[in-house]
């Protein structure tokens, strides 16, 4: 069998190997300085196409429908596949040679450049920018539940903001591309959570596109000590999370992983349910060492940091969860911004002035967090912003259900 993935199943494939879903490709994925989109062609030729003979389960894949095709590229029209479980994008001219890359058994897959440029015909463009974040960061959403799954942390980029910026250079007259070039500009480098990025996401998105007008943060650039001498319990460098460029002002994000409480109370319970368990009494005590040295640490890290220059607001999940909360941190950001900085961040504050606004953007946020609730906000969103209606997809977690 010979096919190019695109689109959702493209992206599907990429979170399931970068999840390591799929022992049968090896990771990181290699790259080919040249891989041209190849024509589709059966597994056996004198078949016709069935889902059954489509159905790449080494992908993780399910097994493809009319409701839920396989995404293929093909060079023409004449390629194409007459059969209503794939859906077919023709790409006979525009794209660059390194569009694809080869996974191995006939299978190409859009390479993270290219599902960029495509999903922009898809998405709206807070939810593209998320999706660079992903793409560009070190973290993967599951490959079957994009916005409830669990999340893979600590796996390599699979691009950069630079190279999807030269990519689109190279491309002409793509559908997405106009909008994939705007959207861009907001994308940092190097997030490590969907959080982070959802953060640095809105910071970045101008206040049209309901974001807070900051501008590009700069993503866990590490901080060293002064002269390389760190003191006492002082480490020789940390990492901010997040850095507003040209001012020393910074976010740390607090997660839940951060004061893992939920490790005390299973270790509690269990030794409850065995009393006169001496192994598990100990392992109380020591789950509650393990969070209390996990919360001293994050504490001595923000006052190092304010030891380097640098300014730092502390975020947490419930900032997020909460209604306005999100506002609350950035106009602390802002304000320690503007004492070191000679921008003018005027605008910013008008938006926060306008209830209008903020009663949107905070509508906006809930419909982006990876929570039950956020289907249905982003329902609520679609509708307020008389969006066009968009197919069911799963682009970085937000499934549009309309």
């Amino acid at each position: 069998m010979q096919l190019s993935l695109n689109k959702q199943s493209a992206l599907r494939a990429l979170r399931a190997i970068r999840c390591g879903k799929t022992p049968q490709v090896n990771r990181p994925i290699v790259r080919m300085e040249k891989a041209p989109l190849r024509s589709p062609q059966r597994p056996d030729v004198r078949k016709r196409w069935s889902p059954a003979a489509a159905h790449l389960d080494w992908l993780g894949m399910p097994q493809p429908t009319q409701r839920t095709p396989l995404y293929v590229a093909v060079p023409s029209d004449l390629s194409r596949i007459r059969a209503r479980f794939f859906s077919c994008t023709i790409h006979s001219t525009g794209l660059p040679d390194d569009a694809f890359l080869d996974i191995g058994n006939g299978i190409q897959i859009a390479s993270p450049e290219l599902l960029f440029v495509e999903f922009a015909t898809v998405m709206i463009p807070q939810v593209l920018v998320l999706l660079g974040y992903e793409l560009t960061g070190r973290y993967s959403r599951d490959a079957s539940s994009p916005r409830l799954g669990p999340v893979t942390y600590g796996v390599s980029p699979l691009t950069t903001v630079e190279k999807i910026e030269d990519f689109m250079a190279r491309c002409h007259g793509i559908p997405g591309l106009c909008s994939a070039r705007k959207c861009i500009k907001y994308v940092s480098d190097n997030s490590w959570s969907p959080t982070e990025s959802l953060i640095a996401a809105m910071a970045a998105l101008p206040i049209k596109g309901l974001g807070y007008g900051i501008g590009r943060l700069i993503l866990n650039e590490r901080s060293n000590a002064r002269d390389g001498n760190a003191h006492g319990h002082a480490k020789e460098s940390r990492v901010p999370d997040m850095r507003v460029p040209a001012t020393p002002v910074g976010i740390n994000y607090e997660g839940g992983g951060h004061l893992e409480l939920d490790r005390i109370v299973a270790a509690a319970i269990a030794a409850a349910e065995n009393p006169g368990n001496a192994l598990l009494q100990e392992e109380v005590a020591g789950e509650k060492d393990h969070v209390r040295e996990k919360y001293v640490d994050d504490l001595r890290r923000t006052r190092e940091l304010a030891s380097r220059g640098l300014v730092i607001v502390n975020a947490t999940m419930e900032d997020l969860f909460a209604s306005h909360g999100l506002d609350t941190l950035m106009q602390q950001v802002i304000s320690a911004a503007e004492r070191f900085s000679d921008r003018d961040f005027s605008t910013c504050w008008e938006a926060f002035d306008s209830p209008t606004v903020c009663a949107k953007r905070q509508l906006l946020i809930w419909a982006l967090l990876d929570w039950k609730p956020g289907i249905e906000y982003m329902r609520q969103f679609m509708a307020q912003e008389n969006s066009k209606p968009c197919q069911a997809i799963e682009g970085n977690a937000i499934e549009f259900v309309l």
